[in-house]
């Protein structure tokens, strides 16, 4: 697995309360299966303003910038402001992150092992099981 090497990052918007919702950023990385997000490292955690329309379940998008009106952000008119303010904080961590002193190559394979990266695609399923699961009625 590589460090992220793009501006992208991945952005998980969830269902928080009744009436609001959470964005959720994470880094995407390079790895030989293609770009992923890293579900492992949150970077940064928003709470969006109420919608007048909501968007359904749980949902990922990939953003590249901190510019309301920039074209990741079309879909969710309604949120661009703060999924941009977002994406700045997000980033401003990672930027942050990467600065710190470089990890010795024991740290690094122990960070890699101990890493899980999933395919955008299946994010969504993986929330949408953790969701069903945390509002099933528990027996026992």
């Amino acid at each position: 697995m590589n460090t992220p090497t793009s501006r992208a990052l991945a952005v998980e918007l969830h269902p928080h309360s009744p009436a609001g919702w959470m964005a959720t950023y994470y880094p995407m990385v390079e790895t030989p299966a293609g770009r992923w997000a890293e579900v492992t490292w949150t970077l940064h955690q928003r709470l969006l303003p109420d919608p007048a329309d909501v968007p359904g379940p749980a949902r990922w998008l990939e953003v590249r910038s901190g510019d309301p009106t920039h074209p990741c952000y079309a879909q969710h008119r309604a949120w661009a402001g703060a999924l941009a303010a977002g994406y700045a904080a997000a980033l401003a961590a990672h930027d942050a992150e990467d600065l710190e002193q470089p990890l010795s190559a024991q740290d690094a394979e122990r960070l890699r092992e101990g890493t899980i990266v999933v395919p955008a695609g299946q994010l969504s399923e993986w929330v949408l099981d953790d969701l069903q699961e945390e509002t099933a009625p528990s027996h026992g």
